[in-house]
């Protein structure tokens, strides 16, 4: 991964920890993927691609899950991105 890569994910990193501990708003994860896109090279590690995947998904649930049901998708959704990002920066 890059290093301009493995900045701006290093940001949007500590915004879902943010959101794990609640002092984050869903809103604000989705507007931190959402202005991360253009910031991120295109390199072979597919970050860019996983956090254009992870924005759309997150905006999905924003709008389309119940309020309650809302945090646990979210939660979900943010390991797997964790979970991809993780493997791209091991790579």
């Amino acid at each position: 991964m890059s290093d301009i890569n493995t900045t701006v994910i290093k940001g949007l990193l500590t915004t879902i920890r943010g959101y794990e501990s609640r002092s984050t708003t869903l809103e604000e994860v989705q507007a931190a993927l959402q202005s991360a896109i253009p910031l991120l090279e295109n390199d072979a590690s597919g970050v860019a691609e996983a956090v254009r995947q992870a924005e759309a998904d997150i905006e999905e649930i924003q709008y389309a899950v119940l309020l309650d049901e809302q945090r646990p998708a979210a939660i979900l959704r943010l390991d797997e991105f964790r979970a991809v990002v993780q493997t791209a920066s091991d790579a």
